[in-house]
């Protein structure tokens, strides 16, 4: 056929030292295919030649994805936590006594006040607000993550009783 063009047939050697990564399964489709310079499908399609099925199933990345958000779950209600400390540090801030140097006919002179001042109160609770804001914005973040993980979870278990019955039937 005129203008079709089919690659030549991969040579035995190099066929062999791709199954062999591919049963090692340790490289991605992908990085097989650029270690021996051809294509990522073509990779596919040697595995699924050689009957080698589910060489490049993505359980393992589900199940590292899965670990990871996990993980960042984690750290975020950690934050989450340490904002409300970080709040009632500069609520505890607000209501200390406040020193200061104050410019006097000696030199520098040291002055404590019962309460800072009126600017400085306001910036303590200016940041309390926004540790205040952040804290409930991680706190809704993880919430409505845990609603879609319960929907997850509960469409998991439905399929995995459906596949259990059909397989019962047969």
């Amino acid at each position: 056929m005129r203008g079709e063009c089919v690659p030549p047939r991969i040579p035995d050697d190099k066929r062999a030292a791709i199954l062999a990564d591919i049963k090692a399964g340790t490289k991605s489709r992908a990085q097989i295919g650029r270690d021996h310079g051809v294509s990522a499908p073509t990779v596919g399609k040697l595995a699924n030649e050689a009957g080698i099925k589910d060489a490049f199933s993505r359980t393992q990345t589900e199940n590292a994805t899965r670990a990871v958000v996990a993980d960042n779950r984690s750290r975020r209600a950690q934050i989450a936590s340490d904002l409300l400390d970080d709040v009632a540090r500069f609520r505890e801030r607000a209501w200390s006594k406040y020193t200061y140097y104050e410019r006097g006919s000696d030199g520098p002179e040291l002055v404590t006040l019962d309460l800072p001042p009126l600017k400085e109160a306001k910036e303590a609770y200016v940041a309390i607000g926004i540790s205040l804001q952040r804290h409930a914005e991680l706190e809704k973040l993880d919430a409505d993550r845990g609603d879609e993980g319960a929907r997850s979870m509960l469409g998991d278990l439905a399929e995995a009783i459906g596949q259990a019955a059909r397989e019962a039937s047969q």
